[in-house]
This record gives structure tokens, C-alpha cells and sequence, in this order.
């Protein structure tokens, strides 16, 4: 084919292409351009609290048990029956005051026995000590008797042997001096046995006395008074009732030794110590049943408890308190040793556990803190106290939570 009509075969397509591109190109050229828009940053509004140093007390609530070191239980000293139970469950009591009355019939009349073989006992010992006397003089007279006795077989002895007397004289003179020397031997081992049988009957004098005291202790016993003070919590005797020895028959605590025992988690155990070894007062406040309680620490248990993150602490109510009620819960409020440089902000300034946020230049910029504690403010609002090296006095810190904090927000403050 010749090469004209092969140029003439594309040109109008070729014409036909270009000119939709021209008018493509003229069309995008000529179109009218939208007016650009900036778009403003959000500046979100916020509440700030400026931070200020000064020395502050944290403050920390304790679930406390109510207690006594003295709760006691009485019981019976001896088998009697019950005659009298003045006391009753719930009644305050003064030490010294009756409150159960066993019959003492039975002990009265062991301590009239008793006393009858004391004076039994005394009366011999009377007679041993006279006898004891009566044998030291007859010994001298057995030992004449004894003497002559001995003179007389003397005598007897030569007669016999010249031939002037007979042999049962002899005999019967022999046989007189043979018993008087078996008296005599006699009377000595009486004599000497005379400490032996006193010892005995000393003994046997003290045992009677001391079964005495005794049974009068005994019969003391029989009526039951308070120990000290205290509220009767229990009591399990009535009259006609026979009780044993050792059985419980009343239950009461001191009102004069409450305490009240809570957990002072292991954090604060250092600065406690410390303070108590500094004489210083650690003190809490508690509602017991309506009623404002004010209590100080009296010290800390000797031992941790096992698993459970603390020590147990042992807090007294202070002079002129109210009495408390043995096993009520108080939930106390304690006011921990003051510390130093600290800053109180209100607890919506904390993110997670350590994070706050200050506000630079409009911008807000994370730092991290140390919780130190916690207080209430005068209006009854939780305060968390924090300290760090990039805190600095004056410095604006957010409180108001934003779900989106992050470093270099942008922020708007609010006036209050």
C-alpha cells in the first residue's frame, strides 16, 4: 500500500484524539478553585490546681475491731449449789460487786472438821511435850533404881560365893537389875524419840491448818464478784443449779481497758515506729454509734501478720471518751506523722498511678510523682500529697481527667 494512503488512514483519528485532549486540558485549566479553609486545633478545657509546699499529715482509713486484753471468764472454785444471781447479761458492774452466791454449807462444814483436828492436834502435842518432861525426871529415879539394883547383885554375888546366901536370891537380885536397866532403856528411847513425834505432830498441825485456809479460800470463792469493772457479757448459772468445779458460770470484760486493733499496712510501718520512738501522738477519729470517738495509738504489735501486708495496731480511746462495745467494728480515720515539702492536690490530678499533668504555654506536659498519702481537705474532700524533683512551686497541674492526656495537648484553662 502506498505510504500516503496509509497516513491518510490515521490522521482523523489522530485529529479527532487530540482535540478531545485540548478541550479535556482547557476544561481542568478554566474549572473554578475552591477557597482553602484552615483548620483550628481544639483547645480542651481544663481545671488546674498551683502547686505549694508545706508540711502535711497524710491521712489513712483503718477497719478496727473493738477489744479487750481483759475478758474474763468465771468459774466455779468448788461443787455447791447456786443460791443467788444478782447479775445479768448486759449490766455494767463495779469490782468488788456480787454477782453469783454458792451455797457454803458444805464448806462450812469441812472447815469445822478442820478446825476441830487442829485443836485435836495442838492438844497432843501439848501432852507429848509434857510427857517429854515427865520422862526426863523419871529417868533419874530409874537410874537410882537401876543403881541399887546393881549394888544389890553385888552383894548377892560375894554372899553366893561364900556360900551365905542362896542362888535364887542371887537369881532375883540379877533379874530386878536386868529390868531396871530395860526401864531405863526404855525411858531414854522415849526421850530420845521425843523430836520425832513432835516433828510429826507439827506437821500434821501445819497440813490441818493449811487445809483450813483452804477451805476458807474456798468458801470465799463461793461468792463470785467482779474482778474490776467491766459489762457482763454472758451469764450461765441459776439458782438451784449444782454446779462443778471449773465450770464457766459468767463472762464479763474490762470497759476500763478497751482497744481497738486494726492493720497498719507495711508502708507506713517506718514512719510510725519512728514517731512512737519520738514520743509523738498518733491519733484517729471513729463514729461509734453516733458518737465521735477520739482514739491514740498505744503501740504496735510484736509481729507481723502472715500474707496479710501489715502490722496490727493497738489504739486506746483518750481521756473522757465514751465507753466502747467489746466486738464492734469502727472504721477510723488516722492522722499519720506530718511530712515535709509535700504538695496536696485534689485527686483527679493523678493519671494512672504516678503521672500528672502541668500546663506550659498553653500545652500540657507529663511528669512523674511519688504518692505519699492522702487527707481530707476542711470540706470533707479526698487530697492526694505528692512530691518529685520536677515539681516546682507555682506550677499550674491539671485537674480535670481528659480521656485523650497525652503530652503537648492543647489546652484552655477554666477559671473557676
Amino acid at each position: 500500500m502506498p505510504k500516503e494512503s496509509r497516513l491518510s488512514k490515521w490522521k482523523w483519528p489522530l485529529i479527532f484524539v487530540g482535540s478531545a485532549v485540548a478541550i479535556i486540558v482547557f476544561l481542568s485549566a478554566t474549572k473554578p478553585k475552591p477557597n482553602k479553609t484552615e483548620v483550628e486545633e481544639t483547645a480542651w478545657q481544663v481545671s488546674v490546681a498551683k502547686v505549694s509546699f508545706s508540711d502535711q499529715s497524710p491521712e489513712i482509713e483503718l477497719l478496727g475491731a473493738v477489744q479487750s486484753p481483759f475478758e474474763s471468764e468465771l468459774s466455779a472454785a468448788i461443787s455447791a449449789d447456786v443460791e443467788k444471781v444478782p447479775a445479768r447479761t448486759g449490766t455494767k458492774v463495779s469490782q468488788g460487786e456480787i454477782l453469783i452466791q454458792l451455797d457454803t454449807r458444805d464448806t462450812q462444814l469441812l472447815i469445822s472438821q478442820l478446825e476441830a483436828d487442829i485443836l485435836d492436834i495442838k492438844a497432843q502435842i501439848t501432852s507429848e511435850e509434857n510427857r517429854y518432861q515427865a520422862d526426863i525426871d523419871s529417868l533419874k529415879q530409874e537410874k537410882e533404881l537401876m543403881d541399887i539394883a546393881a549394888k544389890s547383885v553385888e552383894r548377892q554375888a560375894k554372899l553366893k560365893q561364900s556360900n551365905l546366901v542362896a542362888q535364887e536370891r542371887y537369881d532375883q537380885a540379877r533379874s530386878e537389875h536386868a529390868r531396871s536397866v530395860l526401864t531405863v532403856t526404855s525411858r531414854e528411847l522415849a526421850i530420845n524419840s521425843h523430836s520425832a513425834r513432835l516433828t510429826q505432830l507439827k506437821a500434821r498441825l501445819q497440813r490441818a491448818e493449811t487445809a483450813l485456809k483452804d477451805a476458807k479460800l474456798d468458801q470465799e470463792r463461793a461468792t463470785i464478784k467482779a474482778p474490776f469493772d467491766g459489762v457482763i457479757t454472758q451469764v450461765n448459772a441459776a439458782p438451784g443449779e449444782r454446779v462443778q468445779v471449773g465450770q464457766t458460770l459468767l463472762k464479763l470484760y474490762d470497759q476500763r481497758a478497751m482497744e481497738v486493733k486494726a492493720q497498719i499496712p507495711n508502708r507506713y510501718v517506718t514512719s510510725i515506729n519512728r514517731a512512737l520512738s519520738d514520743k509523738q501522738e498518733i491519733l484517729a477519729l471513729a463514729d461509734h454509734y453516733g458518737e465521735r470517738i477520739e482514739l491514740v495509738l498505744a503501740r504496735l504489735s510484736g509481729e507481723a501478720n502472715r500474707g496479710a501486708g501489715g502490722i496490727d495496731a493497738l489504739f486506746v480511746p483518750v481521756e473522757g471518751s465514751d465507753p466502747l462495745i467489746l466486738n464492734s467494728t469502727l472504721k477510723l480515720q488516722v492522722t499519720l506523722p506530718p511530712l515535709s515539702a509535700v504538695a496536696s492536690l485534689p485527686v483527679s490530678a493523678i493519671y494512672g498511678t504516678d503521672r500528672l499533668y502541668k500546663v506550659e504555654n498553653e500545652r500540657i506536659q507529663a511528669m512523674s510523682v511519688s504518692i505519699m498519702g492522702r487527707r481530707l481537705s476542711k470540706e470533707g474532700k479526698e487530697l492526694v500529697l505528692v512530691s518529685g524533683d520536677e515539681l516546682k512551686t507555682g506550677d499550674k497541674i491539671i485537674t480535670t481527667q481528659l480521656p485523650n492526656a497525652i503530652s503537648g495537648l492543647k489546652v484552655d484553662i477554666r477559671e473557676r
